[in-house]
């Protein structure tokens, strides 16, 4: 004999219940197979690893997004060799115990719709350490220069040991950054400044020339002023929020037409980006609204073809209300811009046409299934009158 089955009814009070045995040729009842405990547990070790998976994902954004946030200290320290103040790549190596400047300089803040650059600025006067000597700053007055190389920012003066005997002087400065805000979220913008140190003395009376007067003049064609050049150490950070930013330094030759300070000049170029989270972001948001958009078009597509009159009011609500939400969603994307940008131009006014298009042609499919239902409607009664 083979397997057979079989169905057993039983009363239990007002209820009827059955069961579904299995018969072997011995005659016996033995339940059906059951999984196994390995088995049963598989779907519960799925769910959860992906939530550890999880967990872990959300914990690696949360740290790679703190490590991208740069941020340096702003103090000074008068050892300039053996502090964390160094000089640019090609400017040699000063004399021990020289006279060298220190620049400490924190990128603050950056407006990309201006293009405006802020820097906080601390200057400082110091000898260079030697074993043999005291460290300290001559009394000398030192002139430190720093101006826009496109001119468009006005020059910034700072004077150490004039008169108030003061080595330290602090101050913020703004410049332009060359850059389009346009291609959000890849805009990349470009700035410089243009940094001297300088003594300037007058050697018949051996006293201060003014810094304001020496930015002014031609001193190559003066014969009276003893001009100084002092070294340049530099500590750059920056704390730009949403933006990161790239930063070199070279010194300067005698012929380059930006030296504006003599052989000492130093330029400082910066090239600010957003920052990599920024744009996974943007570019995340835009990936999730030409998925959400393209499904609603298939989902229209599919119902005109198919003539599904049921799910045809669905896809209006969806579209609608995704119609309404997409400028919310542009404005959730972090450091956007209110004007129109090139992800505008290839995503969010396409978003816009392609949702009004497919909620305009469900309502026209709509309205001309109607006005065809009604008239055949008229028509089969009419015939039924005529058969009257």
């Amino acid at each position: 004999m083979g397997r057979g089955r079989y169905e057993s009814v039983f009363f239990h009070g007002d209820h009827l219940s059955t069961t579904s045995d299995t018969i072997v040729e011995t005659g016996e009842r033995t339940p059906k197979k059951r999984l196994s405990f390995a088995r049963r547990m598989i779907p519960y070790i799925i769910i959860i690893i992906f939530s550890l998976a999880i967990i872990v994902a959300v914990i690696v954004t949360g740290v790679l997004f703190n490590k991208s946030v740069k941020k340096t200290e702003n103090k000074h320290s008068l050892d300039l060799v053996n502090g964390d103040l160094d000089l640019p790549p090609n400017m040699p190596e000063p004399a021990p115990n020289s006279l060298a400047v220190g620049v400490i300089i924190s990128m603050k803040n950056f407006d990309p719709g201006s293009s405006i650059l802020s820097f906080d600025m601390a200057v400082f006067l110091a000898k260079l350490e030697d074993p043999d000597q005291a460290t300290g700053a001559d009394a000398i007055p030192v002139c430190f220069f720093v101006t826009d190389p496109e001119g468009l920012s006005s020059p910034l003066i700072l004077s150490m040991n004039y008169g108030n005997k003061r080595d330290v002087n602090s101050t913020s400065y703004n410049t332009t950054a060359d850059g389009s805000i346009s291609h959000f979220p890849f805009d990349v913008y470009s700035g410089s400044l243009v940094i001297g140190a300088q003594s300037l003395t007058n050697a018949t009376d051996n006293s201060a020339v003014p810094c304001a007067e020496t930015f002014d003049r031609d001193l190559s064609e003066v014969n009276d002023i003893t001009t100084t050049v002092l070294p340049l150490y530099f500590q750059i950070g920056q704390d730009l929020d949403s933006f990161s930013a790239h930063t070199s330094l070279q010194l300067l030759s005698v012929n380059d037409t930006l030296a504006f300070f003599g052989d000492g000049t130093v330029l400082l170029s910066a090239t600010i980006h957003r920052r990599d989270v920024v744009r996974f972001f943007a570019v995340l948001m835009f990936i999730t609204t030409w998925l959400v958009t393209l499904g609603v078009v298939v989902a229209t597509v599919v119902v005109l073809l198919k003539n599904r009159q049921t799910e045809r009011f669905d896809i209006v609500a969806a579209s609608t209300a995704l119609l309404f939400a997409l400028p919310s969603l542009r404005s959730a994307t972090p450091g956007i811009p209110d004007t129109p940008t090139v992800s505008d131009a290839v995503g969010y006014f396409w978003h816009i046409a392609l949702l009004a298009l497919s909620t305009f042609v469900l309502l026209c499919h709509a309205i001309w299934k109607m006005m065809d239902d009604k008239a055949e409607e008229e028509g089969a009664n009419k015939k039924s009158l005529k058969a009257e």
